[in-house]
């Protein structure tokens, strides 16, 4: 990445209130290694620290406005702050919870670890390299069928064991890594 794309990203997520929420995580040992950028949404930036995944929530997301449809239509969210700050910050949150949620219930998905305001800490899937997206990888895969039935058991599990829809379910939300699909991406899932 070039310093100008790096100041880019940089400029858009690191705020000083993220610094610190940052700074706070290393003192409590969620971060032990320099952050590094493996991917840039319009909503999250999300890095790598070690074993860690580090996925950062924009405070200037454009699409918060859209997020507050998904945070009402949640019957587990009574009520939430309608800023901008207050959306995100019940987004993580959520995020946290639903993958918590389907953790527990043997879903394949990055263990949670912690969050705190717009920062959500979880399992790195990969080795050197972020696993890839299903749809990076799938004209590549031998048994496509497999991946199939594995796909359509962990939506299964989802719905069943969790009680959870994911709103978002495609080949983007989905990791493979290691011949095992891995679902990310969880916080417009409801019950």
């Amino acid at each position: 990445m070039k310093y100008r794309e790096i100041w880019k990203v940089y400029s858009k997520v690191f705020d000083l209130t993220t610094l610190n929420v940052l700074e706070e995580l290393k003192e409590d040992k969620f971060i032990l290694e320099d952050l590094s950028i493996i991917s840039e949404g319009k909503e999250a930036v999300v890095c790598r620290s070690g074993d860690k995944a580090i996925k950062i929530y924009k405070i200037m997301n454009i699409s918060y406005k859209r997020q507050i449809k998904y945070l009402e239509a949640d019957p587990r969210i009574r009520s939430f702050p309608k800023t901008q700050v207050g959306v995100i910050y019940t987004w993580v949150k959520k995020e946290f919870k639903n993958l918590r949620k389907m953790f527990k219930s043997l879903i394949s998905v990055p263990a949670p670890y912690v969050y705190k305001k717009n920062v959500l800490v979880m399992e790195f899937i990969g080795d050197e390299e972020p696993a890839p997206l299903l749809h990076e990888v799938i004209d590549k895969l031998e048994d496509k069928e497999k991946v199939f039935f594995d796909i359509v058991e962990e939506y299964r599990k989802i719905y069943h064991k969790a009680r959870l829809v994911h709103g978002d379910f495609s080949e983007y939300n989905l990791l493979y890594y290691k011949g095992k699909i891995y679902v990310i991406d969880v916080s417009q899932s409801i019950p």
